[in-house]
């Protein structure tokens, strides 16, 4: 199973130190500017990807990701042109990152992020938009994504075993992320 937020590229969590949610609403819109705060430990470079949920209806509007001083802002190009520039930053030692909607997934992105310096503090910030959910009584629902929770459990585990509905996950323990 893949983390969310950044993990190295053996699957281990980078140590998560503050998360910032902003949510406004408007209408039948919000805007959500989500920024978290990482802090690498690593005592060599580290290669990380950033994974993170969103609600399948929303659009990316913003992201950038800030390493010590230096901020980087992203911008939409063509697929493998950014792939190459990407691969070619990282190849020479500088600082890069790559955002792509995951394979797996439309509504989960991976960053991959290059050439992390041990010690160095690393905020992702991300922006999107999404149309809010109307309810039976009129009223808006709005769920912030804090985890990426499994959609489906293999045939077998206790969880498909206990009669959960087709293998589907509804929640995850509590216990189960390493930050409330």
């Amino acid at each position: 199973m893949v983390n969310c937020g950044l993990v190295s590229v053996k699957n281990e969590p980078v140590p998560l130190k503050s998360i910032s949610v902003e949510v406004r609403v408007q209408d039948h819109v919000a805007t959500v500017s989500s920024t978290l705060q990482y802090v690498m430990r690593e005592e060599a470079p580290l290669v990380a990807l950033f994974v993170f949920p969103l609600p399948a209806d929303a659009a990316v509007c913003h992201f950038s990701a800030k390493i010590g001083e230096q901020e980087i802002v992203a911008e939409v190009q063509e697929r493998q042109k950014a792939r190459d520039q990407y691969d070619d930053a990282v190849s020479s030692g500088q600082q890069a990152f790559l955002l792509e909607e995951s394979a797996e997934s439309p509504d989960v992105f991976k960053l991959s992020v290059g050439c992390l310096s041990a010690g160095q503090n690393a905020a992702v910030t991300i922006i999107y938009v999404t149309e809010l959910t109307v309810q039976e009584d009129h009223s808006l629902r709005f769920c912030l994504p804090a985890v990426l929770n499994p959609r489906y459990t293999p045939a077998g585990t206790t969880a498909a075993a206990s009669g959960s509905g087709a293998g589907i996950v509804s929640e995850i323990s509590s216990g189960a992320v390493p930050y409330t």
